[in-house]
């Protein structure tokens, strides 16, 4: 069963990192500022969370590509659960 995201930060997100490319930390900040409604600290983390199980699936399904990927998947996958605790800890700062 598929875990349900929040469909309004996903629209945030899609607009702000995918469309107009921008990096997550930008989007961390818009949604934190309310920028696009008010959103709980929670749903956002909740949000972030699956994005980060995304990201470390598809490392993990390109490490499975050949050795060159599969040598680099473990400092991939340190970066970017390093890049949401950041993330996180950004959007929990007062």
């Amino acid at each position: 069963m598929e875990e349900q995201i929040n469909e309004r930060l996903y629209q945030v997100y899609e607009q702000i990192c995918m469309v107009e490319m921008r990096p997550l930390r930008d989007f961390v900040l818009a949604v934190k500022s309310g920028a696009y409604g008010e959103f709980s600290t929670d749903e956002v983390v909740e949000f972030l969370r699956w994005i980060e199980s995304n990201m470390l699936q598809n490392i993990q399904m390109k490490a499975m590509e050949g050795q060159r990927f599969a040598d680099m998947a473990d400092q991939a996958a340190e970066e970017t659960s390093r890049l949401f605790e950041e993330l996180i800890a950004e959007l929990e700062k007062p």
